[in-house]
């Protein structure tokens, strides 16, 4: 596979358009994406030729805006380029129109209290910052997603509209500090998405991955991650195989596919993308997820996003890699000279610090659904507390400006044979810590495998922009120097907001203590957070980002989520017990019974009478379920999910418990699924 060939010959990126479009047409899209100036009609319509023509040369025989809905996912409807001439005959079309605006059905899509069901009309506008691209024989439009009055109906608007707020604010700081005037700043985000792959004839033998992303059932197999061997080692052919196929769809795509890897858990992988601009890097995720599932079948395999999908093993995340960089390439981040007088990289981090202590729950909703309740808070990074992790050398630099005190560097030394030179290593990487400092940037963990990354960089751009915006103002009020006034305001952040600062284990109870004496949020499930959408300080500090409303949208869509996540679990789980487990617990009951009285194999008596107990136990307990989910009468849509996370989901997880913990004693010929043990073994 030679890169440089098919590297972005399917994306109709800067550089398609400028071999493309006349030279004034492609300096109107650059100052358009710039916001220098309005895209004009008659611009759009030469763009509009030119993709057409580029397109039907790969190929290609129809268009799409894909925007992303409030679920998280993506969405499209396709239009033929083919129509009907004025002479009868058929002709390939595609206009401004057509590229700029498109006009999908609204009626079906989550809103939330926004619009009812009987009110379709919805509208796709073009994101031309973004990149048009093929998959397949179709032509990709990246859109937002509004209704007929321009209300935000998607994650994509207000992750604009974040990122040149944060731009704006950024921008004016910065130049108030550094001779090098920069014009926008820019949000760079690099995202590794963790995932696991599985046999699809092992797949389709169990329900509860089909239906639910998991295993609702299934004790841990003999050996899992213990031995850490799976962990970086040699990845397996069938998987080797599909990483080729993934690299080439990706690098035909314009996307780099950096690191691949096997991760801790049998059966988990990794692929990491490089960084980009914030909305391109989460199309780029949709890519990568979508192109991963595909990919899979094609090998006769099936890729799990889901964050928990075997209990007692790491679950998957993806790694949020956030960055602020100036159009000139400074990354604020990134210390130039001492660090202790690197005035930008102190007060730009002092704000991120700021920050993400005012907005922990939301910082928590926005890096999960439901389904990564089962994953934050377990023995894997990270918990569900917020906190950030500088590293020594830069919390010792902040604390000692805090205090006034001498800056004293300590880097790590040491020699490797061979080398003259090694490169000083800022800090240690402490992969327990949600929020952490690593080189040039920081990396938030807590975020879901099959989340979108739009809300966490939302809320990111906004709340860091806020912070930013009050310094930039505080400073503007007053008379001190730049460099006085920031080496104070630093101190009073730290001092501030030193509560969300910690650098040892997260995983530990001792810091689920001390957090809570810090007064640190511990919201162990995503309902929990949900609240601070719609709180007053929430609507307020959003900025017309999203307005009262549209988080009032997002909050009802959340409510949905927790309800219909835990619902189709408890109908699954229903369905298992009921074609599977009584069945197979009933069998192996006759067998122990034929075995005790024919056979005189009295020691399976106590075997016999665990089996029977837990029987009875499931039954009884599968019962109470089913009549669990009939009941009707909630006051609010908040009632009903606090009733499926707080009631119906530990039930779920109690029929686990009882049946995992009897699955030994059942002979594998008398149960239906496939086991734990089957689907770590399906890649051998």
């Amino acid at each position: 596979m030679d890169t440089n060939k098919i590297f972005g010959i399917d994306t109709f990126d800067k550089k398609q358009m400028k071999d493309s479009l006349p030279f004034p047409v492609y300096q109107k899209w650059k100052n358009a994406v710039r916001k220098e100036d309005l895209l004009d009609l008659e611009t759009a319509e030469i763009i509009a030729h030119a993709m057409k023509k580029w397109a039907i040369e790969r190929g290609v025989t129809h268009f799409c805006h894909w925007f992303q809905p409030l679920n998280g996912l993506t969405a499209k409807k396709h239009d033929s380029f083919l129509d009907r001439n004025d002479d009868n005959t058929p002709i390939n079309r595609f206009s401004a129109k057509e590229l700029i605006k498109g006009e999908p059905d609204a009626s079906s899509f989550p809103t939330g209290s926004i619009r009812s069901t009987f009110e379709a009309r919805g509208y796709t506008y073009w994101d031309c910052t973004s990149n048009t691209f093929i998959v397949d024989n179709i032509m990709y439009i990246p859109s937002i997603f509004v209704s007929y009055d321009g209300t935000t109906l998607d994650k994509k608007l207000p992750l604009l509209k974040s990122m040149d707020y944060l731009s704006d604010y950024a921008t004016k700081l910065y130049n108030e500090i550094s001779d090098e005037h920069c014009y926008r700043m820019k949000v760079k985000i690099g995202l590794e998405q963790e995932f696991f792959l599985i046999d699809e004839n092992i797949y389709k033998n169990r329900i509860d991955l089909i239906n639910t992303g998991r295993t609702l059932l299934g004790a841990q197999a003999p050996k899992s991650q213990e031995l850490t061997d799976h962990y970086f080692g040699s990845i397996p052919q069938r998987v080797e195989a599909f990483y080729r196929d993934i690299d080439e769809r990706l690098l035909r795509l314009g996307i780099y596919a950096k690191t691949e890897h096997n991760e801790v858990a049998p059966n988990q992988f990794e692929v990491a993308i490089l960084f980009e601009n914030a909305n391109i890097a989460v199309d780029d995720n949709h890519l990568v997820m979508e192109i991963l599932k595909t990919t899979a079948r094609k090998h006769k395999l099936v890729c799990l996003l889901h964050e928990k999908p075997f209990k007692g093993v790491n679950g998957s995340g993806k790694h949020n890699n956030y960055s602020l960089v100036t159009n000139y390439g400074r990354n604020v981040f990134s210390p130039q000279g001492d660090m202790g007088s690197d005035l930008v990289f102190l007060i730009f981090t002092a704000c991120l610090i700021e920050a993400v202590d005012k907005s922990q729950a939301l910082l928590r909703m926005a890096s999960s659904r439901t389904s990564n309740d089962y994953r934050l808070g377990g023995d894997e990074a990270p918990p569900s507390i917020i906190s950030i992790d500088l590293g020594e050398d830069i919390e010792e630099t902040l604390r000692c400006l805090m205090n006034n005190e001498s800056i004293v560097r300590n880097y790590p030394e040491f020699s490797i044979s061979r080398f003259d030179y090694i490169p000083p290593n800022m800090t240690d990487r402490n992969r327990t810590s949600p929020f952490a400092f690593s080189g040039n940037k920081f990396e938030f963990r807590m975020l879901g495998s099959s989340n979108s990354a739009s809300d966490v960089n939302i809320v990111l751009n906004t709340m860091y922009a806020n912070a930013i915006k009050r310094v930039y103002e505080k400073y503007k009020s007053q008379s001190k120097s730049i460099e006085e006034f920031i080496k104070i305001e630093v101190a009073d952040i730290i001092t501030n907001h030193e509560k969300i600062l910690y650098r040892k284990d997260n995983y530990t109870d001792t810091w689920r203590e001390e957090a809570k004496q810090r007064g640190l949020l511990n919201l162990v499930h995503y309902f929990d957070s949900l609240n601070s959408l719609v709180s007053e300080e929430s609507i307020k500090s959003f900025c017309g980002i999203l307005n009262e409303e549209e988080l009032g949208a997002l909050y009802e869509v959340g409510l949905d989520d927790v309800i219909t996540t835990h619902e189709i679990e408890a109908k699954t789980l229903i369905y298992m017990l009921d074609k599977y487990v009584i069945n197979a617990f009933s069998k192996q009951l006759f067998n122990n019974k034929n075995l005790i009285e024919q056979c005189d194999i009295n020691s399976l008596v106590s075997t016999q009478d665990k089996l029977k107990d837990g029987l009875n136990e499931i039954v009884e307990c599968r019962n109470k379920l089913e009549i669990m989910l009939q009941k009707s009468d909630f006051e609010s849509k908040y009632e009903k999910a606090r009733y499926f996370q707080y009631e119906i989901s530990p039930l779920i997880e109690k029929i686990r418990d009882i049946h995992d913990s009897l699955e030994k004693f059942v002979y594998k010929e008398n149960y239906g699924l496939s086991d734990i043990q089957d689907i770590y073994s399906s890649l051998i």
